[in-house]
């Protein structure tokens, strides 16, 4: 079996998975279940709908999403978990008005690191580009100096 065939098949393996786990959790455990999907909404439009970084931005949104649902999640595990307290909470606009604004803040931070790297790599070309513009002005200054010994040498 060739690396990309066996690369496939644990790509579509680690999927089934995947889904099997997604099915057991909503089974098993319908409340939390509800409320991940629905305060990971944004992370999920983020993977879907860009398809340069999505992954990557899904990934530095996921923590701070995670941090917003601890507080929903401890007031779900003291009423048992019950469907019915997880769609009360859900009712409640503050669970997913933070829990939203948190994965916007992991957003927010993946976009100003990007430009800081950006900010700090022009800085880094416009350095380089000085120390060049030095070496070639003292290169040029040493030749020119070099050329007119050689024509003073040439004169008889």
């Amino acid at each position: 079996m060739t690396a990309a065939a066996a690369k496939a098949q644990r790509g579509s393996m680690s999927k089934w998975m995947s889904g099997l786990a997604c099915g057991a959790a909503l089974a098993w455990l319908p409340g939390y279940s509800i409320l991940i999907g629905v305060l990971l909404i944004p992370m999920m439009a983020v993977y879907m709908l860009d398809s340069n970084r999505g992954e990557v931005m899904a990934r530095m949104m996921m923590p701070y999403a995670f941090a917003a649902l601890v507080h929903p999640f401890h007031m779900l595990w003291d009423v048992d978990g019950s469907m019915e307290a997880a769609i009360t909470l859900l009712m409640n606009p503050m669970t997913s008005v933070v829990g939203w604004c948190a994965a916007g803040g992991g957003w927010f931070v993946f976009e100003l690191s990007i430009m800081g790297v950006k900010f700090t790599r022009q800085l880094q070309v416009r350095q380089r580009k000085i120390a060049i513009t030095k070496e070639l002005t003292a290169i040029a200054e040493e030749w020119d100096e070099q050329a007119e010994d050689n024509q003073k040498a040439d004169i008889p």
